[in-house]
């Protein structure tokens, strides 16, 4: 039952208003009024006020009735935390036996971590959850109308947010456990690091080491990659106090790359597996380095030299051949040539610094390269990037023919003199042709100028018409053939125009033709849309540098960071090369240590688009892993992640009775500080109630209770008359 007034505003109203009437009663009081005259205003005034004010008394009626009960137990790991040869799951395990021993009948068991679930009785729970989900598990089973009680035996830690109980939902009774732990704990409790880090650049992880117990002093703090120490410091942490550290570490390699924070374990400390945390960086470049190589300034050359240096994400090179030694000139070499050409510098000191690598109708025979194509072939093949683009001094034309480079272009070229360019008319077509596009490969990110199929292809045949082509013999390998020519025939199939493909690590890309450049400002004084020759360029740029968003075949998992045995969740897209869904295809889809040794496997029959959604128990032990596909004993796909024994749910292992007992008071149930205590299942109050609806008594509302105070006034009235006659 409850009080609540009917005035605008409310109790404050009803406040004023009482204020009032109280100034009437001494207003009349130091007029002289005694006895009867003031009684009389003092009713008055309270009935006056009644009214004016109209307090109302409000209820709900209620059924009980006796509901089920249901046991949610802990299964996180801070419930592996021992202190005095007990764990807190163990506790918990005690209580479960004896309670089964009493019987159990009409009570369900569950338990509850990063999920909650029904488990029978006698069945082990073991404590190895990454979160304490319990707000989340007491949401859920509040759902359940049929349930009177929710016992929970916890430790109080949780790391979701607070559960509010409703006044019609189950009565949470809360047993908690190792409440009166005295913990002695040091702790790296929180870490900090950016997922992505740049190679060569210093980059920072942040973490707080925390002190429980024990007496101040110094705690080194160590950072490791792999078995190398990085870095390593020493900070003051008071008992029970904190301190943060910033550790600088430099990538020296490109990938994953695990790091791991670790302080000494002590004796007595009560968790030494928080003394420790990994964590995964990204490696990658702050900016994709260019290499681009032209032998003759052209329009071709112009724009894309432009299109590179517009975007400010790419570090450009470039080197343009501005004439040969055959060239006829009256000006001295001076006055010609700015710098030499740094053959050696490029192509011995620094070409393992580029991402990318561009040959744009270049003919390495006037400048003494022979002996540098087997670097750059070697450079691809470790997993660098090169694309040729045509020209009367590229492919067949620019004498590559038999060289090294022809080893890893993913066309065959036409036999010819190694290191001589020629000018044979049937290594070069010079009419002007619009390229088609191959079929298999509409998925293909290259030709992906707009994301809709039918506009795409539409987008394709509005773009003007290149001008010339090397000719080339065929395809090597499995490369794919991207755009190929409407009347030039190869091998009795359209000649191809635009072909990529990978050789070992690296990747390659051949494109015939040298000018491009149409797609660009011709196509945009015909349509008004100009922005093609950049769009293709973009995305080749990208696909060679390996861009993960243009991978055909990509992994990923729910998290990077897990406890061991935790579940690690993993889905992915798995599609060939040529961007083709791999459906109906069999791969293997498993769990690998960094070392590279399998640790669990399973084969899929892949269906739809190709998509992969499974669960695998993760790893007992900490370190680096990594998620992985296998089509025909090939990794096609993989995805890094961490176990550590710590983490965020042992950061902090000190217990929460508090939360147990708010959250036992707010339902009306029971808390229990000691599992010594606990009483039998039966004797927890199972009575679940429900509102039928509400009551309302507003005695001061009805004409009567009006008639009242003006009899009241009008008998004050007469009283007062009567006093002045008198």
């Amino acid at each position: 039952m409850s009080l609540v007034f009917a005035v605008p505003g409310g109790f404050f109203a009803a406040l004023v208003l009482a204020v009032a009437f109280g100034a009437l009663v001494v207003l009349e009081a130091r007029r002289g009024a005694r006895g009867g005259a003031l009684l009389l205003r003092v009713v008055t005034a309270l009935c006056c006020w009644a009214i004016a004010a109209q307090p109302r008394w409000r209820g709900a009626r209620v059924e009980s009735s006796e509901g089920r009960v249901a046991v949610l137990v802990d299964t996180s790991r801070s419930m592996t935390v021992d202190l005095d040869g007990e764990t807190r799951a163990e506790a918990a395990a005690s209580v479960l036996t004896r309670w089964r021993d009493e019987g159990t009948e009409g009570a369900e068991l569950f338990r509850f971590g990063m999920d909650v679930g029904a488990v029978t009785w006698g069945q082990p729970l073991d404590a190895h959850d990454d979160e304490s989900r319990l707000a989340a598990a007491l949401e859920d089973l509040s759902a359940d109308e049929g349930l009177g009680a929710i016992v929970v035996l916890s430790d109080g830690a949780q790391s979701d947010g607070a559960f509010t109980p409703s006044g019609e939902g189950p009565r949470i009774h809360t047993i908690a456990l190792g409440g009166d732990d005295d913990i002695r704990d040091d702790s790296v409790a929180e870490l900090a690091a950016d997922p992505v880090a740049f190679l060569r650049q210093e980059a920072q992880v942040k973490l707080v080491v925390r002190r429980l117990g024990g007496s101040a002093g110094p705690i080194p703090v160590t950072l490791r990659q792999d078995d190398q120490v990085v870095r390593e410091v020493v900070v003051d942490v008071e008992p029970g106090g904190e301190a943060e550290v910033v550790l600088g570490f430099t990538p020296r390699r490109l990938g994953r790359s695990v790091f791991r924070v670790s302080i000494p374990v002590e004796d007595g400390d009560a968790v030494p597996a928080n003394n420790e945390r990994a964590f995964l960086v990204r490696v990658t470049r702050d900016k994709l380095r260019v290499l681009l190589v032209a032998g003759q300034p052209t329009w071709d050359v112009r724009f894309l030299r432009a299109f590179f240096e517009r975007d400010p994400s790419i570090d450009l090179i470039s080197f343009f051949i501005l004439r040969t030694t055959a060239d006829m000139t009256m000006a001295s070499p001076d006055e010609l040539a700015l710098i030499p050409f740094p053959t050696d510098e490029l192509f011995r000191e620094h070409l393992g610094s580029f991402d990318v690598l561009f040959f744009q109708n270049f003919d390495y025979g006037p400048y003494q390269m022979a002996s540098y194509l087997p670097r750059i072939r070697d450079y691809v093949k470790r997993g660098g990037a090169f694309a040729m683009i045509g020209g009367d001094r590229s492919f067949a034309s620019g004498g590559y023919a038999g060289t090294p480079l022809a080893d890893i272009l993913p066309v065959t070229l036409p036999a010819g003199a190694p290191g001589v360019s020629s000018e044979d008319d049937r290594l070069l077509d010079t009419a002007p042709f619009s390229p088609v596009l191959s079929r298999d490969m509409a998925r293909h990110p290259l030709l992906a100028l707009l994301p809709e199929p039918a506009a795409n292809a539409a987008a394709w045949q509005a773009l003007a018409p290149l001008e010339g082509t090397n000719v080339i013999e065929g395809v090597r390998g499995d490369a794919n053939v991207l755009l190929t020519h409407p009347r030039l025939r190869a091998g009795g199939e359209p000649m191809p125009v635009l072909v990529s493909g990978e050789i070992e690590e690296g990747r390659v890309l051949a494109f015939t033709a040298d000018t491009s450049w149409r797609w660009g400002i011709t196509t945009g004084g015909e349509t008004g849309d100009a922005s093609a020759h950049e769009r293709f360029w973009d995305r080749a740029l990208r696909w060679l540098s390996r861009d993960p968003a243009l991978e055909p075949a990509r992994l990923t998992t729910d998290r990077e960071r897990y406890g061991p045995e935790a579940r690690v969740r993993v889905r992915g897209s798995l599609r060939d090369a040529g961007y083709r869904p791999l459906t109906g295809r069999e791969i293997s889809l498993g769990i690998r240590r960094g070392d590279g040794r399998e640790l669990t496997t399973r084969p899929l029959v892949l269906g739809g688009e190709g998509e992969v959604d499974v669960a695998f128990d993760g790893p007992l032990e900490s370190g680096a892993y990594a998620a992985f596909a296998k089509l025909d004993g090939e990794v096609i796909a993989e995805e890094g992640f961490v176990v550590e024994t710590g983490g965020d749910e042992l950061a902090d292992p000190r217990p929460r009775p508090d939360r147990l007992e708010a959250l036992a008071n707010a339902s009306g149930g029971r808390f229990i500080d000691d599992p010594a205590n606990v009483p039998s299942l039966r004797d927890f109050d199972a009575t679940r109630t429900r509102v039928l609806g509400s009551t309302e008594h507003a005695p001061f509302a009805s004409p009567w209770a009006m008639a009242v105070a003006l009899g009241l006034l009008a008998a004050e009235w007469w009283w007062r008359r009567r006093r002045g006659a008198r």
